[in-house]
């Protein structure tokens, strides 16, 4: 998954970069392993620090979540808890329930 992160008017360091990298595979991989890429982009906003997520996992399939609090680390964690959930939500919803139930026949 291609992974991009920016900072409007922040700079962000590498000890950053390698947390939302690390933390952003492992809770997307572990429902969707096909994602494609992500996009995380920090802004400050007075004294407050703004995270907006996305995530395109694929055709017609892209999530969002923004966060903000007053820790740039908080602010990621609290979007990244949103976008999990979204995409926790839609691996559920996409689930086929019906496959490998004994005694059903597909009509062509």
């Amino acid at each position: 998954m291609k992974i991009l992160i920016s900072g409007k008017q922040v700079d962000l360091g590498d000890a950053l970069r390698s947390h939302v990298t690390e933390k952003l595979n492992a809770a997307i991989t572990k429902y969707m392993e096909n994602a494609v890429e992500a996009g995380v982009v920090f802004s400050r906003e007075g004294s407050m620090y703004r995270c907006h997520c996305s995530v395109h996992v694929g055709t017609n399939i892209d999530m969002q979540a923004d966060a903000e609090d007053a820790e740039i680390y908080a602010s990621f964690d609290l979007a990244l808890e949103k976008l999990a959930k979204q995409v926790r939500r839609d691996k559920r919803k996409r689930r086929n329930h019906h496959a490998g139930k004994p005694g059903l026949v597909e009509q062509d």
